[in-house]
C-alpha cells in the first residue's frame, strides 16, 4: 500500500466522521399477530404479488392427514427439503401456487410449510392451492 493511498483512506475516514451523511429514516410498524382488520386487508389486496419462478422439482410424497402433506422440495434458491411437512390453512396474502402457477387470493385454502417459533424454512413464504392437491389418503 503506497503512502498516497493510505493518506486518502485516512482523509476519507476523517471526512466521514466530521460530516456524516444523514441516516435513512426508518419507521417501525407494529405487526398484528393473528387478526387482520378490513383496512389492512384492503392494503394487502392492492399490492400485486411477485410471480416467482416455479421450483426446479416439487412432488407430493404422501398425504399424512386431512390437513398435512409430506412434500419433496428442491430449488436452487431455497435448497432441498426431502420430506417437508406442509399444513393446510388460509392464504394471508396474494401469491402464486408453487405447484401449478395459478394465482392465489386472500382467503383461499392453501398448504404452507410448517413453521414454528424456532424454525422457519427458506421456502416458508411459498404456498400450494389445496384444490391442486389430488391424492387419496395414504394412511388410514
Amino acid at each position: 500500500m503506497t503512502l498516497e493511498a493510505r493518506e486518502d483512506i485516512i482523509e476519507r475516514a476523517l471526512l466521514c466522521l466530521l460530516a456524516p451523511q444523514p441516516a435513512p429514516k426508518v419507521t417501525l410498524v407494529k405487526k398484528k399477530k393473528f387478526r387482520r382488520t378490513k383496512a389492512l386487508m384492503c392494503q394487502v389486496e392492492k399490492e400485486a404479488p411477485k410471480k416467482e419462478l416455479l421450483p426446479a422439482r416439487i412432488s407430493i410424497v404422501e398425504r399424512l392427514s386431512s390437513v398435512t402433506l409430506s412434500i419433496c422440495w428442491s430449488d436452487s434458491t431455497t435448497g432441498y427439503f426431502g420430506e417437508q411437512v406442509w399444513r393446510m390453512g388460509l392464504a394471508h396474502g396474494r401469491s402464486f401456487c408453487a405447484l401449478s402457477g395459478r394465482p392465489i387470493k386472500i382467503g383461499d385454502s392453501v398448504f404452507r410449510p410448517w413453521v414454528s417459533e424456532t424454525r422457519a424454512p427458506a421456502n416458508s413464504h411459498r404456498m400450494i392451492l389445496a384444490s391442486c392437491v389430488h391424492i387419496p389418503n395414504s394412511r388410514r
